[in-house]
């Protein structure tokens, strides 16, 4: 194939000009490294899995909404999973173990709910918890959302908190899935309890 002098110039002079406008293109449209914004649950642990990788569950993206309202998210995570650890043992325990008093035998841990705020104690119970509830918690709200305290955090058994971080994270860890776990594990035993009729194991 031949081609004219006057072609040839046409052809360079057309790959002068898209040299030319390549060089005014920024370079971040070409090649700029992606930046992955920080997260709310950066600063937090609970999001490890055991066989995948770390997950955060947030459906509703509550966290991510309102970012100033994690720490109490995570206070109420930390002190829900407690009280359901202990309500697991006590639920168990009282299949086995009452204190005494006529008032108190001859009923399931289910029945027992029942009867006892017909003759009284339950709420009693009430009035203290929600005492201690309106004493505590308040303060604690503020000084958890004024950066005061750590979520969760009474300085109770810390002596016997591990000194290296990362076992202290460790830890950490193992307190929210533990209560997470219990959480679910109530929910099921006292509705299993009510649909047998039958104390524990709540399976038959």
């Amino acid at each position: 194939l031949c081609f004219s002098s006057d072609t040839m110039r046409a052809v360079l002079v057309l790959l002068a000009l898209a040299g030319a406008a390549q060089a005014f293109v920024a370079p971040s449209a070409r090649s700029a490294p992606k930046v992955v914004a920080p997260s709310v649950f950066d600063d937090y642990v609970g999001g490890q899995g055991a066989f995948v990788q770390d997950y955060n569950f947030d459906p509703l993206g509550l966290a991510e909404k309102a970012p100033e309202m994690v720490p109490w998210y995570r206070e109420c995570e930390i002190k829900h999973g407690r009280i359901a650890m202990l309500a697991v043992v006590g639920f168990i325990t009282a299949e086995y173990v009452r204190i005494p008093g006529d008032m108190y035998q001859g009923m399931s841990v289910v029945e027992a709910h029942d009867a006892l705020l017909k003759n009284g104690p339950m709420y009693q119970l009430l009035f203290w918890i929600g005492m201690f509830e309106i004493i505590v918690t308040i303060p604690a709200f503020i000084a958890t959302q004024n950066g005061e305290r750590a979520p969760g955090d009474f300085n109770f058994g810390m002596g016997f908190a591990p000194k290296d971080p990362e076992k202290f994270k460790l830890k950490q860890i193992a307190e929210l899935k533990n209560g997470r776990l219990a959480m679910l594990g109530f929910s099921g035993m006292v509705t299993q309890s009510v649909l047998s009729g039958h104390g524990f194991p709540y399976v038959y």
